[in-house]
């Protein structure tokens, strides 16, 4: 009898059974603080660590600081966009942001970022969304939310296939810009002559 190979092997786990789901942190705003309170915005910049406001510490913030992946879920609004924090920097999430803390490593944080992406997952968590002029997620929509797990090999193939998709589409996009110039400075040096 033949070993059953555990390749392409996958399950189906709920978030919260994996996972602590925290909703950010409100605090005010101080530009001599020395934690950096990450704001969806900050998701989105190529460094996060200085367009981040800054707040003051207090020991309530100890159970809201981000450990190396973590995952940083935008929960309001209507950019659904997931992040592995890996700065090393003190940093919480502000209430726009949920933190996703895995408590297990049958999953791992760039997988699961990549599959909290995925255009049918972010569909899927749209059509629970509440409110009309803000929407947010609920923090139960995400714990109940069924994440397909394979098995660590595909895992990794996953998230490696992915970076260099990412990859190529920046270097495409840096050509199509070059072409652009390039372009440009031929027609206004031909209308100079």
């Amino acid at each position: 009898m033949m070993a059953k190979s555990n390749r392409n092997t996958k399950e189906k786990i709920k978030l919260g059974d994996v996972a602590r789901i925290l909703s950010g942190v409100y605090a005010k705003g101080n530009p001599m603080g020395e934690i950096a309170c990450l704001q969806i915005k900050d998701l989105q910049m190529s460094s996060p660590q200085t367009t981040a406001m800054r707040i003051e510490y207090v020991h309530k913030l100890d159970s809201y600081m981000l450990k190396k992946g973590d995952l940083l879920f935008a929960g309001k609004g209507t950019t659904y966009l997931c992040k592995v924090f890996n700065l090393d920097i003190p940093a919480v999430p502000s209430t726009t942001l949920y933190s996703i803390r895995l408590l297990s490593s049958i999953v791992s944080p760039e997988y699961l970022c990549w599959y909290l992406n995925h255009p049918r997952v972010v569909a899927s968590i749209k059509t629970a969304q509440a409110g009309s002029g803000t929407p947010l997620i609920h923090k139960p929509t995400l714990e109940n939310l069924e994440i397909i797990v394979p098995d660590q090999e595909t895992q990794r193939l996953i998230v490696e296939l992915s970076s260099l998709q990412n990859r190529e589409k920046e270097i495409l996009e840096a050509i199509a810009e070059k072409r652009i110039q390039i372009t440009n400075q031929i027609l206004i040096s031909e209308l100079k002559k």
